[in-house]
């Protein structure tokens, strides 16, 4: 499995948070649902944080069963037109966003 992380790096601008995680929850997470190949969508909005961190608003992973299932979601149609809207909300955001990829495994806890 692959995911694909969207760091949201920066600050929401003032009195304007709740907006945002809603237009996010309203106008993004539809979009990002949507997107071809994509087995999991996680929304995170930080709460907490470590004095020294950078920061970060928001956190976007998209689970992928491989390679060429990503390279095909970031192909796809809906692609520009999610990317536009996360422009629109992104107008209330100063900062930046960049991605990773990774490969992960889940460990169970240790008993």
């Amino acid at each position: 499995m692959l995911t694909r992380t969207a760091i949201y790096e920066g600050t929401v601008r003032d009195g304007r948070e709740e907006e945002f995680f809603r237009r996010v929850r309203d106008e993004l997470e539809p979009f990002w649902r949507r997107f071809p190949g994509v087995t999991a969508v996680r929304v995170q909005r930080l709460v907490s944080k470590d004095a020294d961190a950078r920061p970060i608003a928001m956190i976007l992973e998209m689970d992928f069963p491989d390679q060429a299932t990503l390279d095909a979601c970031l192909a796809s149609p809906i692609r520009p037109e999610s990317h536009a809207a996360t422009e629109a909300v992104m107008q209330m955001f100063e900062g930046r966003f960049y991605h990773l990829v990774s490969e992960g495994r889940t460990l169970p806890p240790s008993r």
